[in-house]
């Protein structure tokens, strides 16, 4: 399309030829066909590619190109792999999206497993495993159990991996398929073995994974050296779940695999180390003597990686996980090693910050507190306001040394204000372990440089905790009066000036009147301050010694609730994972197994309610006008016998029985929310309780379980006690069960993907219900 020449041609009318294929492709469509043909004898490869490539451009496009279907299987036959991969993308598109086209498909793909070429048997495997419809498994199995014994190995590990595939779509036909698996971990090709291994971690996933055996472990260990990087990390990492029958077998074990600590590779130290921690968790004397030794191949990862920043940043994460553990002291002596460099970026100078605020100790402060002093003038803020934090945690770890870190941080007063704001920060933590330090803080704690909405109210807290001490609390508290700031800070500053006022009534006295004043008359103020300030205030009136007694009770902190539940979570994290880096335990970052196999059940109903819609015949359609001429539209007749591969689960029946629905059927509860809200409203009854007794959550709970409905949410307010359930018929069903006591009624809204169920659902709870007599 080319607009500039619009103007020039506008007067010039279309010929007739040009206006018969305006808006309509279907004659390239018909032209590229009898290309495709007369190219099928061609023997110049190149000329044959360009038509190949000319039917996925147009595949691509998104124009309908399926009536080629028959050549492009006749011009399957060829050995130029260029051409096979086109071809294969080309057929795999159309068999998933017309059925009648399926069997040319897997003919197609039949055929090339039998070829002579390994390459090209074991890529028309893997395209025969990617239909994903569950009738080409009658075809599928028998190629892949014909493949595992080919005598090539990419064949081989091909069949492996259309095993999983085959599992994820229906596993049943999958029976004695672990045998052959294991007996696959003693191929010759290293490949092989390792794709047998990841199929059996997949497959027996409910189990625990692939089973271990000395027997095993000893033949896999005698093979390491065959399997390139990622095969020796996979087999490390089976390997960390073995537990050794005794300490002679563990040692033997540790000692094959020290050679293993000096690999350049990160992910085999880190699976290695992974082995040794494992293997010595219960024996904390062998543990720290494992920790002092993997010290130094850490260290030197760390430091051998500077090309590869991820890599470096994933080792610094593992050491910063060992020194969070307790075992700081034993990268102390290796601080230099974690010091920021110009040309490191941001991400990787935060992490070595947080790893030497971990390892100080009294040795090796003073050069650390000269080289943090140097970051806080960094012109990145974040690593400046990253160092300030870094001083603070040091001197909350290390009380004794803490005056050495204060009297430094005073020293930034006169520098940029967020580094002002930072060090406020800073100092209300220290001052709350240890209140001792008030005097060293007086000169930052009474400037006026404070802007952040977090420092100022870090500033309150100190001046209302230290308000006897510092000669100008009252008036700097004075300023926040009024004041457009957040309700966090005026609820701060409500607490601090009542403290303050306690010790110093004659200077607070009109302070306080007017801060009441000012919350208590502004009727756009949050609800919850009001109602505090005016309990104040009337406390104040009645009897003002009581409450003071109340504020000058003091509690000493010895470790802070956040740095506890830091400490807990950490216990979960597991070396040499995700869970290390993201610092999150695995479950909330990874979704359970069932999460997914839930997400296919949901496709694969989206398919079935697309394809029963699809079939179904409309109702007439009437064009709209007072006219005797109806637009009627119908559907083409369908062969009686035409071939189903996608075996359309049955029509509904008249009832649902207990058997039918799935026994321990589980979801989860984000999937259950998402259907019930994007689900439409299916069937509703409301019916009187007709007794009381069995009315509560457990009885509910243990009835519905009985006919395979399973309670997934409940809960009891103002005597209504709501519940949801949830089942697998042929389709899922999710239920809203309600039961008002007061109005003696029980409520149950269905809702399915497929309408039928959801009545069907409503019926069979019905039915239950009445045998139990809880409804009439």
């Amino acid at each position: 399309m080319r607009p500039h020449y619009a103007s020039s041609i506008a007067s010039i009318p279309p010929p007739k030829q040009q206006q018969y294929f305006e808006g309509n492709r279907k004659g390239e469509v018909n032209e590229l066909k009898i290309l495709v043909k007369n190219t099928l004898g061609e023997k110049d490869d190149k000329k044959k590619r360009e038509v190949v490539k000319k039917v996925i451009a147009y595949m691509t496009s998104g124009i309908d190109v399926s009536k080629i279907f028959p050549e492009m299987c006749m011009a399957s036959y060829t050995n130029d792999m260029v051409q096979k991969k086109m071809i294969y993308l080309y057929l795999t598109t159309y068999a998933e999206q017309n059925k009648d086209l399926a069997f040319m498909a897997i003919s197609t793909f039949q055929k090339d497993c039998k070829h002579s070429d390994p390459k090209i048997r074991g890529f028309a495997l893997r395209n025969l495993c990617s239909l994903r419809f569950s009738g080409a498994i009658e075809y599928l199995m028998p190629a892949i159990r014909e493949s595992l014994s080919d005598i090539d190995p990419y064949v081989r590990k091909t069949a492996i991996m259309g095993c999983v595939k085959v599992y994820y779509m229906q596993p049943d036909y999958l029976s004695n398929i672990e045998e052959q698996l294991y007996k696959m971990i003693s191929d010759n090709d290293p490949l092989v073995i390792i794709n047998a291994i990841h199929a059996l971690n997949e497959i027996l996933a409910e189990e625990g994974g692939m089973a271990l055996s000395k027997k095993l472990v000893d033949y896999l260990l005698g093979r390491l050296k065959e399997f390139n990087e990622w095969g020796q990390a996979t087999i490390l990492d089976e390997l960390s779940k073995y537990q050794p029958k005794d300490d002679k077998e563990m040692f033997n074990i540790m000692n094959l695999l020290e050679e293993r600590l000096k690999h350049s590779c990160s992910a085999i130290v880190l699976a290695v180390i992974k082995v040794f921690m494992n293997f010595t968790k219960n024996k904390p004397q062998v543990y720290e003597q494992v920790i002092t030794r993997v010290k130094a191949p850490l260290v030197t990862l760390a430091s051998i990686s500077e090309g590869n920043l991820e890599i470096m940043y994933t080792i610094l994460c593992h050491i910063k996980f060992i020194a969070s553990k307790g075992y700081n002291q034993v990268f102390a002596q290796d601080y230099k090693c974690f010091y920021c460099r110009v040309d490191e970026p941001t991400y990787i100078k935060l992490i070595k910050l947080e790893i030497l605020a971990l390892i100080a100790c009294d040795f090796n402060l003073g050069d650390m507190l000269n080289e943090l002093g140097e970051y806080v003038t960094d012109v990145d803020q974040e690593i400046s306001k990253k160092s300030i934090q870094a001083l603070g945690a040091i001197a909350l770890r290390l009380p004794d040394l803490a005056n050495a870190i204060v009297k430094q941080l005073s020293t930034f007063i006169t520098l940029q204000d967020y580094i002002t704001n930072e060090v406020i920060i800073v100092f209300k933590d220290i001052l709350r372990k240890d209140p001792k330090h008030i005097k060293d803080c007086l000169e930052i704690i009474q400037s006026d440089s404070v802007t952040d909405q977090n420092s100022k109210i870090a500033l309150i807290y100190i001046l209302g905790q230290f308000g006897s001490q510092i000669p100008l609390a009252p008036y700097i508290l004075q300023t926040f009066i009024g004041a457009a700031e957040s309700v966090e800070l005026k609820h701060a500053l409500l607490t601090a000036c009542l403290k303050v006022f306690f010790c110093r009534a004659p200077e607070m006295q009109e302070i306080l009147g007017k801060l009441f004043q000012s919350i208590m008359n502004n009727e756009n103020e949050d609800i919850d301050l009001q109602d505090r300030t005016a309990f104040y205030y009337r406390a104040l009136q009645n009897n003002p010694m009581e409450l003071k007694k109340l504020w000058q009770y003091g509690i000493k902190v010895d470790k802070f609730l956040e740095e506890q539940n830091i400490n807990k979570e950490a216990l979960l994290f597991e070396f040499n994972s995700l869970s290390v880096v993201y610092e999150k335990s695995v479950s909330k970052f990874i979704k359970p197994a069932e999460y997914f196999n839930n997400l296919r059940n949901k496709e694969l109903q989206d398919q079935i309610q697309e394809l029963q819609q699809t079939t179904e015949k409309p109702d007439p359609v009437q064009d709209g006008f007072d006219n005797d001429q109806d637009l009627t539209v119908t559907n083409p007749p369908i062969q009686k016998n035409a071939p189903n591969l996608l075996e359309i689960t049955e029509q509904p029946k008249q009832q649902l029985v207990v058997d039918n629905f799935v026994l321990d059927y589980r979801i989860d509860v984000e999937y259950f929310e998402s259907m019930w809200t994007s689900l439409n409203n299916g069937a509703s009854i409301t019916r009187t309780l007709a007794r009381n007794d069995i009315a509560n959550e457990n009885a509910m709970e243990q009835l519905f379980n009985r006919y395979r409905l399973y309670n997934i949410a409940a809960g009891e307010e103002d005597n209504v006690l709501q519940m949801y359930f949830y089942g697998a018929h042929k389709c899922q069903v999710f239920f809203e069960f309600e039961i008002n006591k007061n109005l003696s009624t029980v409520i149950l809204n269905t809702r399915s993907e497929l309408e039928d169920y959801a009545y069907l659902g409503q019926k069979y709870v019905e039915d239950f219900l009445k045998q139990s007599n809880l409804i009439s």
